[in-house]
This record gives C-alpha cells, sequence and structure tokens, in this order.
C-alpha cells in the first residue's frame, strides 16, 4: 500500500528525510531513546541517524532488571560512538548497584563515566535505583569532568574517597544533589570548586547539617527539601544578591539581618519552625511571588514585607499570621488564604491598603462556599470604583464593620461613603453591573452609619446628610464606620 502524498508528490516522511543530518539530530534530541529507535524504520536516511544523536538515555528499568543485557548494551553503544568519534553532550543514566562490592556495575559505571567526559559532555545525570535504597560510592571521575555544566546525582555516597582528587566542576552551572550521603565539609568542598553555579537544588540530603551558599556569587536558583515530618536539623544559609527564586522545603533557614535580595521574584517558604522576624529588616525589590506553607516560624510575631513589586501572596496554616507589606506599585494582587482549623473562635480583620484597578468581572469560583464572619473591614483606598470589589468580598465574607480606621492620611471623603453606601443599599445600576450582589443582598437585614465620639468615647449613629455636618465640626479627625447586620445564616 502506497503512502499517501502531498500536492507537490512528497509525503510528509520524505519532506522530513531530505533535512540535514544535524536536524534530524536535533528532532530525535526531544525523544526518549526509546522513540529515537523507533525511527529507524522511517527511511534509509532515518536507518542510523538515532545512533548518532548528541544526547544518551540509558535506563536498567527499560530492560526489565536484566542487568548483564543492561551492560552490553551502554558498552556497545559507548564504543560505538567512540569508534566514529562522535560527541556526547548529554548522559543519563539510571543504575541499580546494591553496593559497592556489585562486582559487575560498578567497574561498568566508572568505564562509561571515564568514556564520556573525554567526549564533550556537557550535561550528565546519574540515578541508582535500588529498591533496598543501598548506597554506593560515586565514581571520582565524576568531578574530573572539566566540562560539565550541568550535574544530577541521586542516591550515592560522596565522601573523602570520592574527591580525593582535585575537583575540576569550574564551568559547572547546574547542580542538583538528591538523597546522597554527604557530610558539610565535603558540600562545601564541591561548592567552593563551582564558582559559575547558577542553579542549586538539594533534596533529601539528610546528613548535611549546615549548608552556606555564600560564595555562590552567581546564584540565581536555589531549592531545598527536607520532609519535616523527618528529624530535619540541616540550617540553610542563603542570602546571596544574585537570586532570583528559593523555593525552600525545611525547618531552619536564618534569614541574613538586613540582607538584600535585590534580584528575587519569588520566595516559597515550608514547614519553617525558626523564627522569621527577620524577614522585616531583608530588603525585596524585586519580589513578586510570595508563598508560605505551614512555617510555625510566624506564629505571635509581626512580619513586615519590604516588597514594592510584590503582586501574589498565597498562605497555608492553621493560624491567622500577622504580615503587612509595604505600599506596592502592582497594578493588580492576587492573594489565597487557606486556614487549616476553625476560625470559630477567632476575632478576624481584613484591611486592604490599596486597590489600584478593579476589574468589573471579578469571579466567585464556588459560589455554594460558606461565607466567614469578618469583625472588621478596613479601606485605606479610593473608594470611587468599588462596586465589582464589594460584591466579590461579601460572598466570601461577612464584616460587622466597615471602618477608615486604618486610613492613611485623612479619612473617607464625602463621594466615598455615598459610593459605599449605594453598593450596600444595591442602587439600580450597581446591581445591574454583577450578578454576584445577589448571593449577599438577601443576607443584610441593617445598614447604620455611625462616628466615633471622642468626648464621650463612643459611637454615634448619624444619618448620611448629616456626616458633612459633622465632618466640618470635628475636620479630618473624624473616625467614621458603617455597621452590617447580617441574617443569621453563618
Amino acid at each position: 500500500m502506497k503512502r499517501p502524498k502531498g500536492k507537490d508528490g512528497y509525503n510528509s516522511t520524505c519532506r522530513i528525510s531530505i533535512l540535514p543530518e544535524h536536524i534530524l539530530q536535533k528532532i530525535l534530541y526531544f525523544l526518549s531513546q526509546k522513540e529515537a529507535v523507533r525511527t529507524s524504520v522511517l527511511s534509509k536516511s532515518w536507518r542510523s541517524i538515532w545512533c548518532t544523536r548528541p544526547n544518551l538515555d540509558f535506563s536498567i528499568q527499560a530492560f526489565e532488571g536484566n542487568k548483564q543485557d543492561f551492560i552490553t548494551t551502554v558498552d556497545n553503544t559507548l564504543q560505538r560512538y567512540l569508534d566514529q568519534r562522535l560527541c556526547i553532550e548529554e548522559f543519563s543514566l539510571r543504575v541499580s548497584i546494591g553496593g559497592d562490592d556489585d562486582e559487575e556495575s560498578m567497574p561498568a559505571l566508572e568505564q562509561w563515566i571515564r568514556l564520556v567526559t573525554n567526549m564533550g559532555l556537557k550535561e550528565l545525570r546519574l540515578r541508582n535505583s535500588t529498591e533496598d535504597y543501598k548506597y554506593n560510592h560515586l565514581p571520582s571521575v565524576v568531578f574530573e569532568a572539566e566540562s560539565l555544566k550541568y550535574l544530577y546525582l541521586d542516591q550515592f555516597i560522596v565522601d573523602q574517597t570520592t574527591i580525593r582528587r582535585i575537583l575540576l566542576l569550574k564551568n559547572l552551572k547546574s547542580l542538583y544533589l538528591q538523597r546522597l550521603s554527604i557530610k558539610d565539609d565535603i558540600f562545601e568542598k564541591i561548592i567552593l570548586s563551582c564558582p559559575l553555579i547558577e542553579t542549586l537544588a538539594v533534596r533529601e540530603c539528610r546528613t548535611l547539617t549546615t549548608i552556606d551558599a555564600a560564595s555562590l556569587q552567581n546564584l540565581k536558583e536555589f531549592t531545598f527539601f527536607n520532609d519535616v515530618s523527618f528529624v530535619d536539623c540541616c540550617r540553610v544559609k542563603i542570602h546571596t544578591p544574585s537570586l532570583e527564586i528559593i523555593d525552600f522545603y525545611g525547618r531552619y533557614i536564618p534569614f541574613l539581618i538586613g540582607a538584600d535580595f535585590r534580584n528575587l521574584t519569588r520566595l516559597s517558604l515550608t514547614g519553617v519552625v525558626l523564627l522569621l522576624d527577620r524577614l522585616s529588616t531583608c530588603k525585596f525589590p524585586s519580589l513578586e511571588i510570595l508563598n508560605i506553607f505551614d512555617c510555625c516560624g510566624l506564629e505571635e510575631i509581626k512580619v513586615f514585607i519590604d516588597a514594592l513589586k510584590i503582586n501574589n501572596f498565597d498562605y497555608f496554616g492553621d493560624f491567622i499570621p500577622s504580615i503587612s507589606f509595604a505600599t506596592t506599585s502592582s497594578s493588580e494582587w492576587h492573594s489565597t488564604i487557606h486556614l487549616l482549623k476553625s476560625l470559630s473562635q477567632s476575632i478576624i480583620s481584613l484591611n486592604i491598603d490599596q486597590c489600584y484597578r478593579i476589574r468589573e468581572n471579578i469571579m466567585v469560583q464556588d459560589k455554594n462556599i460558606k461565607p466567614v464572619v469578618v469583625y472588621s473591614l478596613g479601606l485605606r483606598f479610593d473608594l470611587s470604583s468599588i462596586s465589582s470589589l464589594m460584591n466579590a468580598l461579601f460572598c466570601v465574607c461577612r464584616p460587622r464593620f466597615i471602618d477608615d480606621s486604618f486610613f492613611c492620611g485623612s479619612g473617607w471623603k464625602m463621594d466615598h461613603i455615598k459610593c459605599l453606601w449605594n453598593v450596600l443599599l444595591m442602587r439600580r445600576e450597581f446591581r445591574r453591573k454583577n450578578q454576584l450582589s445577589q448571593l449577599w443582598f438577601r443576607d443584610l437585614e441593617e445598614l447604620r452609619l455611625e462616628i466615633h465620639d471622642k468626648n464621650k468615647d463612643e459611637w454615634r449613629p448619624i444619618t448620611l446628610s448629616q456626616w458633612p455636618h459633622y465632618r466640618r465640626r470635628q475636620g479630618e479627625d473624624i473616625i467614621t464606620r458603617i455597621v452590617l447586620k447580617w441574617r443569621q445564616t453563618l
């Protein structure tokens, strides 16, 4: 059966087959080893292309545990590359070594690494996937690969035996260490030999007690993960100004007092138990995203985040943190708060400091959500375009008071109060604009305006028309609030 041809007489496979060999190799670069082999049946020009691509990926799992077949295949492939004087830029290897006494695997592994490191190798990934989690010494030849730019190591022993020679990783830019048995002094020696590192990831290396990356002046992305359900004693010192991303999952990260994170755009903290009060002294002029999950290091302290560009804050925990932010220059703000424990006995105050552009298409994803009782809602911005925001807020919370006590400088103005009053009274123009108002308006039973009498230290109800009179008498010091009574549905 003939293959269908295109308008110009060539089918799609032929069109690709006439491409230069280096283009075909680039296509194969993005395929797995198994997929690359399967392309050999496409045509004559494809038959041997897979044998020359610059990236190789071998896994013992693909051989269903047949260690001898695995070793033979890797041996033959590397020998072919060597005979044809081909380059290997990326080499990924998943092995299953039962211990240093594995007389088949260990000598083969060391030989393979020695071969590929002399063939222009730039990226090396080594994984040991033994079921019994027996660790093996990493061959020392790994740290002699001067051309390496990317190194990933998983489940090996790295000790003085491994790095007995001079380390030559001066070109390394990305280092990923996972489930290694490694001591602090060995880790420090490796770090000092890699001055160009831009990405550093340390995962489940539980023998480490200290990580100090101060020497990495080019570091841009740092990831640390230690399962906090296990004993985690590792302290991480990370305050390099070049950092752009920090993802930390662990107990101890003592921030340096006054640290300047001038390039940091994302900070994620999970499971931190050490007090995070030092965050208030740090500078985050470029920070846009802040994620804080299950950090008891925030409990019973107040934290101020000096981040003018922040636009996204996510919090997940079982208590309400006291976190305030500097005046942000961001035009939009996204915040998600997940509280694990019941808040029925808590007094919640919600203060909105700034609101630049209110989008009219604000949506509430779950319209059946049970609203939370909020003691007070403080508004510290111009209320002239608040209808859409208020409709969304009242769908998820029920404030008892809306006040201007947190307003910077002078309090509300008459135009602001009128606008807010109209929204709460459901004037027709606001009702047409946003259907969300129907979700909360039926629960609002009573509404009144009050001012604070300083002489008697009490609140006095007034009408909207009386407010300008009291404003002229008391000046800008007048404190105003709106009292809301909701139907008992919570």
